[in-house]
């Protein structure tokens, strides 16, 4: 999703783990997206911005760094929920 046509298309509820840093999924794009599907009460959207972190962090996980464990698993956790909630 990487551009704000697929927000105003999106008709599901959705849930973005977000990096801190991320040159694919910008401040801006992310802004323009929480806004676009805040205005579409009937889709329930989440966004979690997770400090530290930048694109990729979930995949290429780093053991030695508690910042991008304690996030990633933080990730995980709001997935699962997200999914046995909405799926």
């Amino acid at each position: 999703m990487t551009n704000k046509t697929h927000y105003e298309q999106l008709e599901v509820p959705a849930a973005f783990v977000c990096a801190q840093q991320d040159d694919q999924f910008t401040d801006a794009l992310r802004t323009e997206a929480e806004q676009i599907l805040a205005h579409k009460a009937e889709i329930l959207s989440k966004f979690l911005l997770m400090e530290g972190t930048v694109h990729g962090f979930a995949s290429r996980l780093d053991p030695d760094n508690p910042t991008i464990m304690n996030a990633y698993n933080q990730a995980n956790d709001f997935i699962a929920e997200w999914a046995k909630a909405y799926l």
